[in-house]
């Protein structure tokens, strides 16, 4: 009779399971560091691939066919178009670096000072460029912590400047523009002014901040050895001090041409872009609409860019002509007539046109006042717009006189919160709703002048 017991009969096939389990563990984790190696670099070089083939795309075309060498080779040059780029925004910055180019860069701007919108959208892109390619500038070159969105609470945030301006003059403390992103759309987020001792700095590098707020915090930057060791020049290097200082003066140069190429192409660029896509977007919904025996480009062997545009104008301007008589107003009056009979319809139509009448009418206040409020907390500020008064059922429940404010994101002022406030707790600035919505979108980049000197200045001198 064999001396192993029942329960010793289990212990083999447990063996085997557990051999089983820890393969199956190993083949698991060798199957995640796969993952973790070639996952970064295809992700990365997909990313490189996708950028230079966008490039190349829009840019290759516009080469002389006996200036391309993909005209004389049975193959394509991946990266050509982001060669002619970096080449002519260097040659672009060589050239406006003379008399002439400076003579050129001034009359293109007192061109585009002459279209309305265009020359809002050049002026601030423009700002944007300068302090950000700025040698001096500090425009998101810095990640601080700051309490967000109260005391005990932090948050990762980016200086973009100094606060300047009005702006910096009411809050009565030194303060900082501090940009507060979004996870994970780092794209998005609040301007808040800081006063400078509830600013804390980290030392992490603007693209680690960047990944940490985008990762969620599961990306956390390396602690930095301050205490490394200082690396000594070598030999080489000591011997020819000569050569090395000219080759560094000339790429420094050629960096500062480049730079100097961007900051005159860029700005005029994004707004011809901009320009361009609204007329094409209003040209292709308006001009199918126009009658053939009415439509120029129906006689003419090419189109005519804004035509759109020029049409809806015609088009409001009459209609509001119509609408001013006797009959235009019976026709309306019809018209609402009907739609208030429909149960949804009638409740969008309602809502959008008290909308309309409450921005339009002359003595709206909506988005024509620019004020300083206290967000999140007590001692850091935002930019908001007055949008009116409190309505009853609001008003009801607060003790005070309140407004409604409107806070905008940065540097998409088109979504925000809704804030009802108390009057006395809010701040009038001088500067225009254009003005402010600038400072949003820029980031604190681009600051009106405080006018509130110039009227002082003005004052005294009468």
């Amino acid at each position: 009779m064999s001396d192993r017991q029942p329960g010793d009969a289990r212990q083999v096939p447990q063996a085997s399971g557990t051999a089983g389990t820890g393969l199956a563990a190993r083949l698991r984790n060798y199957f995640l560091a796969g993952i973790l190696v070639t996952a970064p670099v295809t992700i990365t070089f997909w990313l490189a691939w996708k950028v230079i083939q966008f490039i190349d795309g829009n840019v290759t075309g516009f080469i002389p066919p006996r200036w391309n060498p993909e005209t004389y080779l049975p193959f394509g040059i991946p990266g050509l178009g982001l060669v002619v780029i970096v080449v002519a925004l260097t040659l672009i910055g060589f050239f406006a670096a003379g008399i002439a180019g400076r003579l050129l860069t001034r009359i293109s701007e007192r061109v585009v000072a002459t279209v309305p919108v265009a020359r809002s959208v050049y002026s601030w892109t423009k700002q944007v460029f300068e302090t950000v390619l700025s040698q001096k500038g500090t425009a998101f070159s810095e990640v601080v912590l700051v309490e967000y969105p109260c005391r005990g609470v932090w948050a990762i945030g980016f200086i973009t400047g100094q606060t300047e301006g009005e702006v910096q003059d009411l809050t009565h403390e030194t303060v900082f523009n501090v940009f507060v992103p979004a996870t994970p759309n780092p794209t998005t987020g609040f301007l808040l002014f800081i006063p400078r001792g509830d600013i804390h700095h980290l030392d992490i590098s603007v693209e680690d901040g960047i990944k940490l707020v985008i990762s969620g915090g599961i990306v956390t930057p390396k602690i930095r050895n301050a205490a490394a060791p200082e690396r000594k020049p070598s030999p080489r290097a000591a011997a020819a001090p000569e050569g090395g200082a000219r080759r560094l003066g000339l790429v420094r140069r050629l960096r500062n041409y480049f730079f100097a190429g961007v900051l005159v192409t860029a700005p005029i660029s994004i707004t011809i872009w901009i320009t361009w896509e609204v007329l094409r977007f209003v040209d292709n919904r308006v001009v199918p609409l126009v009658p053939p025996a009415w439509n120029p480009e129906t006689y003419l062997p090419f189109s005519i860019p804004g035509l759109g545009v020029l049409v809806m104008v015609v088009f409001l301007t009459l209609v509001g002509f119509f609408t001013a008589g006797l009959l235009g107003r019976t026709v309306v009056g019809l018209g609402e007539r009907i739609l208030h009979r429909m149960p949804v319809i009638r409740g969008i139509y309602s809502a959008v046109k008290q909308l309309f009448e409450t921005v339009f009418k002359e003595q709206s206040r909506a988005f024509r006042e620019v004020v300083l409020i206290q967000y999140p907390r007590p001692d850091s500020w935002a930019i908001g717009f007055i949008t009116g008064d409190a309505e009853v059922h609001v008003q009801q429940e607060t003790p005070e006189k309140t407004v409604n404010v409107f806070l905008p994101t940065t540097p998409n002022p088109t979504s925000g919160f809704l804030l009802f406030l108390p009057r006395k707790e809010v701040v009038p600035l001088t500067m225009s709703v254009e003005e402010g919505i600038k400072m949003v979108v820029s980031g604190g980049i681009v600051t009106p002048p405080d006018r509130r000197k110039k009227t002082a200045e003005a004052a005294v001198a009468e």
